[in-house]
């Protein structure tokens, strides 16, 4: 009686135990796929910041399996940091002149909007898909 309780426990825990290396290899993929789509290049528009950083491009690729991206504002390109996206949402931040500004944006399709936080407040950023 015991062996049969304990074959039971060890399959029981097997089975669980490939559950979860299951769930976590789903979301790495499904991870992968959401990001995919926002991969390119997006203008776009913040309408209130000051007239040199009003429009520009955001460039979001893949780089040795990780998300990297950059603003290419007035032709000069600035690294992103600190890159989190998470279901249709990127959250990151790069240095301008020496002020950290936040990037706070939700993706559709061919559409992006959010938020750019900085030292003195925050602003409302809109783009599309190239």
């Amino acid at each position: 009686m015991k062996k049969v309780a304990l074959k039971s426990l060890i399959v029981l825990s097997i089975v669980v135990m490939s559950s979860f290396t299951m769930a976590e290899n789903f979301t790495v993929a499904e991870s992968f796929m959401g990001m995919k789509k926002i991969l390119g290049e997006w203008d776009y528009s913040i309408p209130d910041a000051p007239y040199e950083y009003q429009k520009g491009v955001l460039v979001l690729k893949k780089v040795d399996g990780e998300l990297s991206g950059e603003m290419i504002i007035g032709g000069q390109g600035t690294p992103m940091e600190e890159m989190v996206y998470e279901k249709n949402n990127l959250k990151a931040m790069m240095n301008v002149q020496g002020e950290t500004v936040r990037f706070n944006l939700n993706f559709t399709k061919k559409a992006l909007e959010g938020t750019v936080s900085y030292s003195q407040g925050s602003l409302g950023i809109t783009g599309t898909k190239k």
